[in-house]
C-alpha cells in the first residue's frame, strides 16, 4: 500500500539526516520519492529537499510524530498522496502553518546562526561550518527576506560549502584529505569528459577501516552531499543500513531486501556499517547471498549509485576478500585514526555547548585525563565515549543540583570537576562500548 511505503521512506529519510523524529518535511519528501515521475511538478525536489535541512545528531531509531501520522493517515491512493505533496509543501513553505518559525523560507531559518535558530546539533563540526552555512542562507536572500525555497537548498549544498563543513570537522586530518582526494579525481574526470578526453576509471565505491566512534557515519553523509554537488549522483542522500537491513531468515528473502535498500539508496550513498558481518564465520548462505545480490546490484545502478561498507581493519580486509566483484569494485580505502585526548576535550566540548552547559574550572583538565586514561585501555568508543561521558556527567549535574530539595540557577548551567565519574566508568562486563567482535 502506498501510505506504508511512504512510511517507509519517511523514517529511511529521517534516520538519514539523523532527526530524532519523523515530521511532516520527512513525510513529503518520502511522498516524492515513491511517486517518482508523478510526483506533481509544481514542487521541485530541491525545494523539498531544502525542508530537511540541517542534519541532526541523533542515532536512534526516529519516531513517527503526532503530525507525520495524521499525514500520512490521508495517503492511500496515488491521487491522495498527489494532493498531500501540494498541501505539505504549502504548510511548511514561507507563511505556512508548519514553516520554521512562523514564514523563514527553508533551510534559512534551520541555518545554524539565523535568528531563532536552533544551536548546532553536531558537536564534531567546528564554527567554520557553522559560519559558513549561516552566510550562505542569509546571503542568498532577497531583497523582501524571503528566497526561493529551492535556491537556498542549492547555495548551501555547493561544493566549496561541504567540504568547508569537511575542514571544521574535528580531527581527523588524514580523513579530510583522503576525502579531497577522492572528489578531485571525480572532478577532474568530469572535466575530461566536458572536455572530450577519456577519463581514468575511478569509483564511487569506499572503504572506510577504523574503530567506532570515529567519524565514519558523519564523513559517509559528506561524501554523499559532495557527490551529489558534483553531479556524480542525482540526489546525493544518505541510506544507513546493517547486516539486519540486509538479510532474511529464509532463502529467496536476503535478494528481496538487499535489492529495496539498493532502490532508496539509488541517486545517493549506501552505507553499510559493520558490512564483515556479513562475510564472518557463521553468516551462512544468507550473507553470502546478500554480499552476491549487492555486487549485481552495483553493476546495475553504477552511474547512480555510491557504496560505501565500514568495519574493523582485519575483518573488512577478510570481507572484501570473499567474493572477487568486492575486490574488483572498492579501490578506494580510508583509515580512521582514533581521536587523541584534545580532540575528545574538544568533542565533549561541543556536547557541553549544544547542551548549553558551562565547564567549570578545572573541569578541561580532568577530561584530559580521563581521555588519557581511556586511550590507554583501547577500543573505548572514540567521540560515542565522549558522549556517553556527557550523558553521564550531566545526570550528575542533576543528582547535585536536587540533593538540597532545591535547584539554585547556578547549578542549572553548570558543570564541575566532581560531576565527572572517576577513570574509566565503563570498564564492566555489562556496559561496554565499542568493543571488538570475537
Amino acid at each position: 500500500m502506498i501510505r506504508d511505503q511512504v512510511r517507509d521512506e519517511a523514517i529511511a529519510i529521517a534516520k538519514a539526516y539523523s532527526h530524532p523524529s519523523v515530521e511532516i518535511r520527512h513525510v513529503l519528501w518520502g511522498l516524492v520519492r515513491v511517486l517518482g515521475p508523478a510526483a506533481p511538478t509544481a514542487v521541485p525536489a530541491a525545494t523539498v529537499k531544502g525542508f530537511l535541512e540541517p542534519h541532526g545528531s541523533s542515532y536512534a531509531t526516529p519516531v513517527v510524530s503526532a503530525a507525520a501520522e495524521s499525514a500520512l493517515a490521508a495517503i492511500d491512493s496515488e491521487a491522495s498522496a498527489q494532493a498531500a505533496v501540494l498541501d505539505l509543501a504549502k504548510r511548511l513553505g514561507p507563511g505556512g502553518a508548519d514553516a520554521p518559525g512562523g514564514a523563514a523560507p527553508p533551510g534559512a531559518a534551520d541555518a545554524p546562526g539565523a535568528p531563532g535558530a536552533a544551536t548546532p546539533t553536531d558537536p564534531l563540526t567546528g564554527p567554520a561550518a557553522t559560519a559558513s552555512t549561516a552566510v550562505t542562507a542569509t546571503t542568498s536572500s532577497e531583497d523582501d527576506g524571503h528566497a526561493p525555497a529551492d535556491a537556498v537548498a542549492a547555495a548551501k549544498e555547493t561544493t566549496e560549502t561541504i567540504l568547508a563543513e569537511l575542514d571544521a570537522l574535528i580531527g581527523l586530518v588524514e580523513v579530510k584529505a583522503a576525502v579531497r582526494r577522492l572528489i578531485a579525481v571525480q572532478m577532474l574526470n568530469s572535466e575530461r569528459r566536458a572536455a572530450g578526453l577519456p577519463e581514468v576509471n575511478a569509483s564511487l565505491h569506499v572503504v572506510f577501516t577504523g574503530n567506532p566512534g570515529t567519524g565514519k557515519t558523519t564523513i559517509a553523509r559528506i561524501i554523499a552531499r559532495l557527490y551529489g554537488s558534483i553531479g556524480l549522483v542525482s540526489r546525493g542522500h544518505l541510506v544507513e543500513v546493517s547486516r539486519a537491513d540486509l538479510v532474511a531468515g529464509y532463502v529467496g528473502q536476503t535478494a528481496l531486501k538487499v535489492q529495496e535498500v539498493v532502490e532508496r539508496a539509488v541517486g545517493g550513498v549506501l552505507f553499510i556499517d559493520e558490512a564483515y558481518s556479513l562475510a564472518t564465520e557463521g553468516a551462512g548462505e544468507f550473507g553470502a547471498e546478500a554480499i552476491a545480490m549487492l555486487v549485481k546490484l552495483m553493476e546495475d545502478h553504477r552511474a547512480d549509485l555510491a557504496v560505501i561498507v565500514a568495519g574493523y581493519p582485519d575483518e573488512m580486509r577478510r570481507f572484501i576478500d570473499s567474493n572477487p566483484g568486492l575486490r574488483s569494485r572498492f579501490t578506494h580505502y580510508i583509515e580512521f585514526p582514533d581521536y587523541s585526548a584534545p580532540e575528545l576535550v574538544e568533542v565533549f566540548e561541543g556536547f557541553a555547548a549544544v547542551a548549553k552547559v558551562q565547564l567549570g574550572p578545572g573541569v578541561r583538565e580532568r577530561l584530559g585525563h580521563l581521555f588519557v586514561h581511556a586511550l590507554e585501555i583501547g577500543n573505548f568508543g572514540n567521540a560515542r565515549y565522549a558522549r556517553s561521558l556527557f550523558e553521564q556527567s550531566y545526570a550528575n549535574i542533576a543528582t547535585r543540583a536536587v540533593a538540597d530539595g532545591t535547584i539554585a540557577p547556578s547549578e542549572v548551567d553548570q558543570l564541575l570537576v566532581v560531576d565527572l565519574p572517576p577513570d574509566d566508568p565503563f570498564r564492566t562486563a555489562d556496559h561496554k562500548i565499542g568493543f571488538r567482535p570475537p
